[in-house]
């Protein structure tokens, strides 16, 4: 089986919880888990010449991320994200501003290496600055199957940032918030369908996938809704367990797995790292699969 590359574009920081410091952002935690599943992940982000910086770069490697394109930045700090965790294990942050990943580059060695990858992953945090906007766009512009996890995160939250990014999406996956946020700016219904509808009559979006938290997921791709269950767990914490579940649902359509089971593998490991403490705990990929 051909091994497919994804590259995941945006902020890398460290989490700041009650219980310690650990590496994050969703983009490096994407990234991880697309490693982890098989894939050759390349991470395309921005840190600071500090010790922060120094430890993100050895984590990478760690988790077999490529990060030949990773970039370091001598004015701007590596990024944090002070986070809490309510009783039900949800994660609340607030990002200081400006970080390393505000400024990301898009040198032309990045951009031809999204324009040869199977799939680029980006956000809508990640382009709350200028800069970092702009070399995002340019990136997403290369890229031939283009994935947006839109991740609004107060107070960054810009509908014309996540109106372009939608627009530039081949597959778009955001949570029940977050599509009730962007049906109200696009005018339209709430509802799945409604949705797919007023985005799909303007934009290069031809797939959605909205997850639900304990009402599983849907998956709209090739002219059908799949319906996905949440897997019954016990919730740890929820930090990663969405990009869990984007990496894994990326890397089977990669692999041309039907949609369905794709899904299920998806919704099989996000249950497994919200039973877990930490974004990417060590698990065996096949354990998911069929």
């Amino acid at each position: 089986m051909k091994q497919p590359t994804v590259i995941c574009v945006g902020e890398t920081l460290w989490d700041l919880l009650p219980s310690g410091e650990f590496i994050g952002g969703a983009p490096f935690n994407a990234a991880a888990h697309v490693a982890r599943l098989g894939a050759h992940s390349v991470l395309i982000s921005r840190v600071g010449n500090d010790q922060r910086g120094h430890d993100v770069m050895r984590a990478a490697t760690q988790f077999d991320i490529d990060t030949t394109l990773m970039q370091a930045d001598a004015s701007y700090p590596t990024g944090v994200a002070h986070a809490s965790l309510d009783r039900s294990g949800s994660a609340r942050y607030t990002f200081p501003q400006p970080a390393a990943w505000d400024a990301i580059k898009a040198t032309p060695a990045a951009v031809t290496r999204v324009a040869r990858a199977d799939a680029v992953i980006y956000g809508t945090l990640s382009q709350r600055a200028e800069p970092a906007r702009q070399a995002i766009r340019q990136l997403v512009a290369a890229g031939r199957f283009r994935v947006l996890d839109v991740n609004l995160r107060s107070p960054y939250i810009d509908p014309e940032v996540v109106i372009w990014s939608l627009a530039r999406a081949t597959l778009a996956k955001f949570n029940e918030d977050e599509c009730r946020a962007i049906s109200a700016w696009l005018g339209c219904g709430a509802e799945p369908e409604q949705l797919r509808q007023a985005l799909m009559q303007r934009n290069d979006v031809n797939a959605l996938c909205i997850t639900r938290g304990p009402q599983g997921a849907l998956l709209y791709w090739d002219g059908l809704w799949y319906d996905q269950p949440a897997i019954p767990t016990r919730v740890e914490d929820t930090v990663g367990a969405g990009d869990a579940f984007l990496a894994m649902l990326v890397v089977e359509l990669l692999h041309h797995e039907p949609p369905q089971r794709a899904l299920l593998h998806a919704a099989r490991l996000a249950g497994f790292v919200a039973s877990c403490r930490g974004a990417v705990p060590p698990y065996e990929a096949h354990v998911f699969r069929d």
